[in-house]
């Protein structure tokens, strides 16, 4: 009797709500979610496992393939690929394509369970022959009067589960509000995992022509919003601007540009520091390396080219604490800067720890001496001059440390 009970109270409360609803719940779940990468995601939805016994399994797979596909984030798997392909990783004598069971191109209650209930290595087998990227399985069970959906993300090329998500409310609502909020779960949790990848994929689309600057910068301003506090995000936005205008390493700083494009690159890169006290994600490093970028050495340039040197070395500052690539420039340049200021202690300490990385600037090691040489620091200056005797690149340059060592002796005496 509660079987009938249960049959009956599907038929005439959630059956109504499928028909009546879903055409109006798509439409409007399709206008409040965009692709924001311009990428779309092969999922494969699984039926879910249903421990209530209402047979709503697979009803509940095919709506959230509807459902998910209306994102413009993911391309759902169709059903029948997905039974087809299934077949091909499980024993003949479980599944049977063709037998008395599957009426009228449907499978069996005991079938949708069977698949339901496939571990996850037999599941990445027949999701990798369908060139998925992720797949979702999951169960409905009864809580109370409420029903519960539990879901799991498996990362198919990954060979790894990503995360869980769940959702849950009273029966009538499973259309609307439980499975909207899983369907934007399943969403958000990916969306996050790959905001990187969605960003380096907008970047490429924008450096081969396919997308304009302002496309490309809607696309990532779009991602940032959604993905907070992602380094990698702003780590690419910023090597956009920089790339608009660029000349091998000249960029915007060199060029006349306007005003507001610098005060882009002001903001993201001092975004990037601030994230970078909590959390180090060597990934961004990635696009500056390729990108042949140092984002921080540019706004630090736009801020003196501005006029604001103590902008420029607090940048520099944080750049130093924060970020451990081309150390050695960034002390000569906070060095220089500390020059203009009449900062010489600062000077000295920043030139001596750019040489103690890059060894053989001669040039650098001259501006050195001349500063150690005005604060009478004789003995440190002459050292100095004999380490450059070392990286020495031809007779001239020779003679002219030579001529250097004599002066310092004259000072001295």
């Amino acid at each position: 009797m509660k079987k009938i009970n249960k049959c009956v109270y599907f038929y005439s409360v959630i059956w109504p709500a499928i028909t009546g609803l879903s055409v109006f719940f798509v439409f409007m779940f399709n206008v409040s979610c965009v692709c924001l990468a311009g990428k779309r995601y092969e999922i494969v939805i699984l039926p879910f496992r249903d421990n209530t016994q209402m047979n709503l399994g697979e009803m509940i797979s095919d709506v959230l393939r509807s459902m998910v596909t209306q994102t413009g984030y993911f391309q759902s798997v169709d059903r029948d690929k997905i039974y087809e392909t299934v077949i091909t990783v499980l024993p003949s004598n479980l599944i049977i394509v063709d037998n008395a069971t599957r009426v009228q191109g449907e499978f069996s209650a005991n079938q949708i369970d069977l698949i339901s209930r496939l571990d996850r290595k037999s599941i990445q087998r027949f999701c990798k022959k369908l060139r998925a990227d992720y797949a979702l399985r999951g169960s409905l069970s009864r809580l109370g009067d409420d029903l519960r959906i539990d879901a799991e993300i498996i990362d198919v090329k990954g060979n790894k589960i990503l995360g869980f998500v769940d959702a849950e409310g009273k029966p009538e609502a499973l259309l609307t509000d439980i499975l909207q909020e899983l369907t934007s779960e399943v969403t958000l949790f990916c969306r996050n995992f790959n905001a990187y990848d969605d960003a380096l994929f907008i970047l490429g689309q924008y450096n081969q022509g396919q997308y304009t600057f302002h496309v490309a910068e809607k696309k990532l301003k779009e991602l940032v919003s959604n993905v907070q506090n992602s380094i990698g995000i702003h780590a690419v936005l910023i090597v956009l601007y920089l790339s608009t205008n660029t000349e091998k390493n000249s960029l915007l700083v060199k060029q006349d540009s306007s005003y507001e494009m610098g005060e882009k690159i002001i903001e993201e890169g001092e975004v990037i520091l601030n994230l970078l006290h909590n959390n180090f994600d060597e990934k961004f490093l990635e696009v500056f390396i390729s990108s042949g970028l140092d984002p921080f050495e540019e706004v630090a340039k736009i801020y003196v080219k501005r006029g604001n040197i103590k902008k420029a070395i607090g940048l520099y500052q944080n750049t130093i604490r924060l970020y451990p690539i081309n150390l050695g420039s960034h002390y000569k340049e906070i060095g220089m800067l500390y020059i203009r200021e009449g900062m010489e202690v600062e000077a000295i300490q920043a030139l001596e720890n750019s040489l103690d990385i890059n060894s053989s600037d001669n040039e650098l090691r001259f501006v050195l001496v001349a500063l150690l040489k005005k604060n009478k620091q004789i003995g440190r200056a002459r050292k100095h001059l004999e380490e450059c005797m070392k990286f020495a690149r031809n007779a001239d340059e020779m003679k002219r440390i030579k001529e250097k060592i004599n002066d310092l002796e004259v000072s001295f005496h």
